[in-house]
């Protein structure tokens, strides 16, 4: 993390939690826990920290009641930092041996909303938007292999294989690698944008370091402005390109389980839910009486 972010001011300014922080990341870390997992469980404990000047592992539990009542009421993201602080508190709990304040915990009913998904035509419109070559290979990129902003973010030009046609993503958010195939259009962005650009090390780089990828605010500033150029009225973000991927894929033939590869889901339960919002083609639907008598009626 920054030394500008909330933790840092969390290790300053509360006695005790850059000692706390420091054993909970290690502990994440041996766990096999992804960085962008820990970071945001301490982005959220660092602000319950502050709030109380002390240490989650010095609150009682009607301290906890207070601060998540107060944060579903007025964080203006408020499911997402309420989830994620509640998941960082039940590992620190566990892992420090605060059963008590573990068990106080609420449980978290997971949704069933469905994701935004871009139609092929806003798609097109989307990747039309941007002026700048950077942006159009990056979201088309993105789209076109349905990464996560996280390998987005840390995809080196090495790991771009433009003459077979695969980007190799690399101890992704479950620990595993995977390849991912590339369309022509999409290599030939990425070329347009290596030659142009001249990217060091990573293929999508700071506008002002080279060599230090670009930033995953960056990323959402960018297509924030590239959506709304475009005319979408949707609620887009760097994840519906990956929900719009794995819709299109699904549209277009694609295997469910070929599917769940290229997605890098540790479970098959994560990519069947795009079978919900895929419009599969209806001709090839059919009663199976249909196929039970296709013979006898030929």
């Amino acid at each position: 993390m920054s030394k500008n972010t909330i933790y840092f001011e969390a290790c300053n300014k509360v006695v005790g939690f850059q000692q706390m922080g420091d054993e909970f990341i290690r502990k994440l870390v041996i766990n096999n826990r992804a960085k962008s997992t820990h970071e945001n469980y301490l982005r959220q404990m660092s602000k319950l920290a502050l709030y109380y000047n002390r240490t989650p592992l010095e609150l009682e539990i009607g301290d906890l009641e207070e601060y998540l009542y107060f944060l579903i009421q007025k964080d203006t993201d408020a499911l997402s930092s309420y989830k994620h602080l509640v998941y960082g508190l039940r590992k620190l709990y566990l892992l420090f041996g605060k059963e008590e304040l573990h068990l106080a915990l609420p449980s978290i009913k997971h949704s069933n909303k469905l994701p935004v998904v871009l139609s092929k035509q806003e798609v097109k419109r989307l990747l039309k938007a941007p002026e700048r070559i950077l942006e159009k290979a990056m979201f088309a990129l993105t789209y076109d292999t349905g990464m996560r902003i996280d390998e987005l973010t840390n995809l080196l030009i090495s790991n771009v294989d433009l003459d077979r046609g695969q980007v190799h993503v690399r101890q992704s958010k479950n620990k595993k690698d995977r390849y991912i195939t590339m369309s022509t259009h999409a290599i030939r962005g990425v070329k347009k944008h290596i030659a142009l650009n001249d990217p060091k090390d990573y293929l999508f780089e700071s506008p002002v370091r080279k060599g230090i990828p670009i930033s995953k605010t960056r990323i959402r500033a960018l297509l924030k402005e590239a959506v709304k150029k475009a005319g979408i009225k949707k609620d887009v973000c760097v994840h519906t390109l990956r929900h719009t991927y794995a819709t299109h894929q699904l549209e277009a033939g694609q295997n469910i389980m070929v599917l769940k590869d290229s997605l890098g889901h540790a479970d098959i339960r994560t990519t069947l839910i795009y079978l919900h919002i895929a419009q599969l083609d209806p001709i090839k639907k059919f009663g199976c009486m249909e196929s039970l008598y296709k013979k006898e009626n030929e």
